[in-house]
């Protein structure tokens, strides 16, 4: 990240000139007509920090750990799908990201490029998350994968059987690449 971001709305007017509308929306959206975004936002804008003042903080260490991962701080990073509609790169982009700032990179099983390629792309941990849509044999084969590629663990996403209505979208008719595939299985076999 450029040190000419020195807040985190210019980070994102930066993204949304880079954007179009489509992705914009995609990346900035959610679900139904965004109730729950708009609830989780309100519930979060409660949390405050409390100030210490009078207080030595010469020696701050926001470190902690994660199933044995230290990270810099308390953040991982989301698995996002269709990552490639915002950056070249894909997946990579996020990895590389996240092992720079040493954080933990969760990656979403309908991104590009193949789950293997975003493992080798650098050494950091890695999350591999897995969408239960297939059948055992289909769900046995991408954990294989995911273990031989180097993955430290897994992260099951279950509640979603088919792809969700989103009504940003909708008004736009636009869909995800890996939604306009149209046996969904297809592309997440190529993760």
């Amino acid at each position: 990240m450029s040190l000419d971001f020195v807040t985190n709305q210019e980070i994102i007017q930066a993204a949304r000139k880079n954007l179009t509308q489509d992705i914009w929306d995609y990346l900035s959206g959610g679900a139904e007509s965004e109730t729950t975004m708009r609830r989780n936002r309100l519930g979060f804008d409660y949390l405050a920090l409390r100030p210490r003042v009078c207080v030595d903080v010469s020696k701050i260490d926001t470190s902690t750990t994660f199933l044995g991962q230290k990270l810099r701080i308390p953040v991982m990073l989301a698995p996002m799908g269709s990552l490639q509609s915002i950056t070249p790169e894909g997946g990579v982009a996020v990895a590389k990201a996240a092992a720079q700032f040493g954080s933990i990179n969760f990656v979403s099983s309908v991104t590009q490029p193949t789950l293997e390629e975003i493992a080798a792309s650098t050494k950091g941990p890695k999350i591999f998350q897995l969408y239960i849509r297939g059948g055992l044999d289909w769900c046995k084969e991408i954990v294989d994968r995911a273990l031989k590629a180097g993955y430290m663990a897994l992260c099951l996403t279950v509640d979603t059987a088919h792809y969700s209505r989103r009504e940003r979208q909708m008004m736009n008719r636009w869909l995800p690449p890996s939604k306009r595939v149209e046996n969904n299985t297809r592309i997440i076999k190529r993760c």
